[in-house]
């Protein structure tokens, strides 16, 4: 079995979530991802015979649509607890992060041993596109006037 033919079987990645969510991300603020770091089992017939992958993520790549890149064996984590992050400089629109997930395998063929698979799969992730914006503060007198002052 080749790492191509374990690519076929394993058609989702590991997912993709950021925190905050919705539809805009803070410039100057850290955006938190994160994903699983689960293996899958995954099954499938060579020849007749039932065979079993087992398939562990090993790296992420995670590309953050600003030309900028992380790579790390570390799948993240939510708030409070995050260990990836990244912190957009400017305003943009329509940004999407990318997830490269790498990952190793075995395979096992009915009543016989444990065998690696040959070379390396990777799956693909994308978040829906957000915009990154800044705050905009204003000065108002409307909380004096609210009170009578």
């Amino acid at each position: 079995m080749t790492s191509t033919d374990v690519s076929h079987l394993l058609v989702d990645g590991s997912g993709i979530t950021r925190q905050p969510p919705g539809s805009q991300v803070l410039v100057n603020l850290d955006a938190i991802v994160y994903t699983t770091d689960d293996a899958r089992t995954l099954t499938t017939q060579v020849n007749a015979t039932p065979v079993t992958v087992q398939a562990t993520p090993t790296s992420y790549t995670w590309t953050w649509g600003d030309g900028t890149t992380t790579t790390t064996t570390d799948p993240g984590a939510a708030y409070p607890n995050q260990t990836v992050t990244h912190r957009y400089a400017s305003t943009a629109q329509d940004v999407t992060i990318t997830l490269t997930t790498t990952w190793t395998a075995t395979f096992t063929p009915d009543g016989q041993h444990t065998q690696p698979v040959t070379g390396t799969i990777t799956t693909t992730d994308t978040t829906a596109p957000f915009d990154v914006v800044r705050t905009i503060s204003y000065l108002t007198d409307d909380a004096e006037e609210a009170q009578g002052h």
